[in-house]
């Protein structure tokens, strides 16, 4: 586990003293759209260092939107 953290913590901190220059000349929608992906990828890190079970993000997106795919289904049958 201390492996995991330490590539995680060291890609991190690599990925932001690169992005740190180019954030701040970025407009609000190119920030919005980064600060969505990393949080998707802390996300998805603190499930890979931590193994806690935490839903995925496709078992989030079939909770959302189960009843919509099923009315498709019933309607194409």
């Amino acid at each position: 586990m201390a492996e995991k953290m330490i590539v995680v913590i060291s890609s991190y901190l690599l990925m932001t003293f690169y992005n740190l220059s180019k954030i701040k000349n970025m407009v609000l929608r190119d920030k919005v759209a980064y600060g969505v992906i990393v949080f998707v990828s802390i996300y998805l890190c603190v499930e890979y260092v931590g193994g806690f079970g935490m839903p995925f993000l496709h078992d989030i997106a079939s909770w959302l939107y189960k009843d919509w795919a099923h009315h498709i289904v019933e309607y194409l049958d």
